[in-house]
């Protein structure tokens, strides 16, 4: 969930190029904020921004892709919404990071206790013969 801004998929590829990431997942990862879903994550970045900053939250807040929204409502926003979309992006990505680490050495650690065992069986096996 990435800070709002135009033209994600080009940051998302220039940051995974320049950070030796996986440039097809970053890419494709951008597209979790669509349309369809970009109202509602911003609508949780935005009360994540205002809890922290300590602002009321304003419930009659309806997202929308508008060049008036755009100018004149987003003004008023920016602060909570860049702030919360920040943290939130934040907080995601240390988790899926920690998440991805944990699973590939879980991974790895398999490979090796299977390769163990394949090299222990070829082993007895060369003895009975």
């Amino acid at each position: 969930m990435a800070i709002p801004m135009p033209s994600q998929m080009v940051a998302a590829a220039l940051f995974a190029i320049l950070l030796r990431a996986n440039l097809p997942l970053s890419v494709a990862l951008v597209w979790i904020s669509n349309p369809i879903t970009m109202g509602p994550i911003f609508y949780f970045n935005y009360e994540i921004g205002s809890l922290i900053l300590g602002q009321a939250v304003n419930p009659d807040l309806h997202f929308q892709l508008s060049w008036h929204w755009l100018t004149e409502v987003l003004g008023e926003l920016w602060k909570p919404l860049y702030l919360g979309s920040t943290v939130v992006g934040l907080v995601l990505g240390s988790v899926s990071y920690i998440a991805i680490h944990i699973l590939w050495r879980m991974h790895v650690i398999k490979r090796w206790q299977e390769r163990c065992e394949r090299k222990r069986q070829e082993k007895q096996q060369k003895n009975h013969n």
